[in-house]
Parts: C-alpha cells; sequence; structure tokens
C-alpha cells in the first residue's frame, strides 16, 4: 500500500468513474439526496422531530411547536422592555444567531438593523422563506465546531440555549468568544426550570414542582441541563475572555397577574405558551429519559395546566440576560 504526507490512498468507490462528463449531474443529485434527508422528519408520539442529527434535541419542529417557539420570542420581547438584544450595539454587519428555530428574532432584527447581515443556525429547517434581503438560514450543529470565520461577527445573540441544548458550556462560549470579532457583543438569554412566586408558597407535592423536577432529571439522560445557576455562567462568559460582562436578571411573567400592561401582555402570552406547549417540552424527556407512557405524560400534564391557572400563585420563570464584550486587543 502506498503512502505519502496525507496517509493511506483512498480507494475509489465502484461505478465512479473518471470521466467528469456527468460531475455536475452527480452533484445535482447528491445536493438533492442531502437536502431530502434534512427534510426526513422522524415522528414519536404523534409529534415531528427534526431529522438532521437525530436525537440530538428535545423538543419538536412541528406547527404546534413553531408557534409555541413565536409566542415564548415575543412573551420575553415584552418582559424585556420590547427589546430584542441589551448590548450596546454600534453599526454591527455581521451577526450570528445560534439555534435560531423559526427565524423570528433573526427577522426581526434584520428589518431593526438593515445594514446588517444576519446568519440564523440550527437543525431544522423550518425558517420562513419569504424574509428580508439581509438574512440568511443554515441547517447546522452549533455543538460541533463552528466553520465561519474567526474574529467576524459584531453580535452573537444565544436564546435558551444552555437549557436544554447545549451539552458543553465552556466550549460554547469559547468558540462564540474565537468567532465574535474585537469589539463584538456575545449575549444570551436563559431561563431555568425552577417556577417561582413572590406571592405565593408553591407546595413542594405540587404537579408543577413535580414535573418541573421530572424534567430536570430526565434531561440529564441526554446529557444536558435545566437547572441552570446563572452567577456561574456570567463567570464563565468572563473565563473565555469576554469582559465588561453584564448580567441582567428578571421575571417572566406567567399569567395576567402583573400590574404593568406590558408585563401584564407577556404574562398572558407566556400562559398561553405554556398551556399548549407543555406536551411539546415534555414528551422526549418523559418517554424516551424517564420511560414514561405517553398516557401518563397526558395525566401529568393536565394537572400542571390546572395549577398553572390559577390565579393567585403569580408564577414567573426566573430568566437572566447576560452579555460582554471582546477586547479589542483580543484576536483568536
Amino acid at each position: 500500500m502506498e503512502f505519502n504526507e496525507f496517509g493511506a490512498p483512498i480507494p475509489q468507490g465502484e461505478g465512479y468513474e473518471t470521466d467528469d462528463s456527468g460531475f455536475f449531474e452527480d452533484v445535482s443529485v447528491l445536493t438533492e439526496s442531502v437536502r431530502s434527508s434534512i427534510y426526513d422528519y422522524k415522528y414519536e408520539n404523534g409529534r415531528r422531530y427534526h431529522a438532521f442529527k437525530e436525537g440530538a434535541y428535545f423538543m419538536p419542529n412541528d406547527e404546534p411547536e413553531q408557534e409555541r417557539i413565536n409566542m415564548q420570542h415575543h412573551a420575553g420581547f415584552l418582559a424585556l422592555g420590547k427589546r430584542n438584544y441589551l448590548s450596546p450595539l454600534n453599526n454591527p454587519l455581521h451577526i450570528l444567531d445560534l439555534g435560531t428555530g423559526t427565524g423570528i428574532w433573526a427577522v426581526e432584527v434584520a428589518e431593526q438593523l438593515p445594514a446588517a447581515q444576519i446568519i440564523g443556525v440550527d437543525l431544522s429547517p423550518i425558517q420562513p422563506a419569504w424574509v428580508p434581503p439581509n438574512v440568511k438560514f443554515e441547517v447546522d450543529d452549533i455543538e460541533d465546531d463552528w466553520t465561519f470565520p474567526e474574529n467576524h461577527f459584531d453580535f452573537i445573540f444565544s436564546k435558551v440555549m444552555l437549557a436544554g441544548s447545549i451539552a458543553h458550556f465552556r466550549k460554547y462560549f469559547t468558540q462564540a468568544f474565537r468567532h465574535c470579532r474585537p469589539g463584538g457583543y456575545f449575549e444570551i438569554h436563559e431561563i431555568t426550570t425552577r417556577i417561582s412566586s413572590d406571592h405565593y408558597t408553591i407546595p413542594e407535592n405540587s404537579s408543577i414542582q413535580k414535573w418541573c423536577r421530572l424534567m430536570r432529571q430526565g434531561i440529564q439522560v441526554m446529557g444536558r441541563r435545566l437547572d441552570l445557576h446563572f452567577d456561574k455562567l456570567a463567570d464563565l462568559m468572563r473565563e473565555v475572555g469576554f469582559e465588561d460582562v453584564h448580567v441582567y436578571p428578571y421575571r417572566q411573567p406567567i399569567g395576567q397577574w402583573p400590574a404593568d400592561p406590558t408585563l401584564k401582555q407577556s404574562g398572558a402570552i407566556q400562559l398561553v405558551a405554556m398551556l399548549q406547549g407543555m406536551e411539546s417540552l415534555s414528551l422526549a424527556i418523559f418517554c424516551r429519559c424517564l420511560q414514561w407512557t405517553p398516557e401518563e405524560v397526558a395525566v401529568l400534564l393536565a394537572q400542571t395546566r390546572k395549577e398553572f391557572t390559577l390565579k393567585k400563585a403569580c408564577y414567573y420563570w426566573p430568566a437572566i440576560v447576560i452579555y460582554g464584550r471582546k477586547p479589542m486587543s483580543a484576536v483568536s
């Protein structure tokens, strides 16, 4: 066997001719095959899941889940004072949206910042076809090594990705630092699955507490976490090299209990998202990881939904925004 600096020769596949006459036809067939595999969605317990990197993510990607994503986005937008981000951006030209989902954040920011080119990345190709000309979407796994240019993006954005989607936080933050340009910002929005209330003591034996506890327990089987420690995330952002790190904790209301009209609207939307989207959040974790039957899940969710509508409870998700700047002197 012959060897050179690139290792052993790779055997040629049977039927692969050296004649290039049909090369572009072959590429066309290959491209269509790859495209088809991405759209070859998987179905489980009546819900549709991503095909690319099958099983890596616990949420479905069907229309009910897309509606939940959009409602969740709008609830968060309102809870943050009608802001899509908090970083003090200065005419950004290149923006990366990690785990773009339906692309709603990318599209809204593209309309706000028409001079910026925005790339949204996700495992599922569920984004709309008609978007502003400064937006494009890519199907990829952001837990893999990124193929974007280093020191490139003015702003890298991540929304509810550490909670349930990312296994290795340090690698994720390090890649963001590497691909952020000097002076650029990295911003994360996160929640933790510990339902809270300032006006009501939530019983430990309540269905809500049981649901949250089992969600946190089950996701660990997939090597992910839902019980985030916000202070450690800010420390990690500093450790990988970001400076001027800002931490903005806030409450994401669930229900119409807030006095503030904007927060009342945010809470109303969040409550609907929870009532309609609990199945999306729960099925894979309970059935794949905890070995529950769909019927058992349905019973727990019915009990939990009932508790979510308890008006006196004044529930909220503890949530946070953390952002930091890459030093001007830093070049990856």
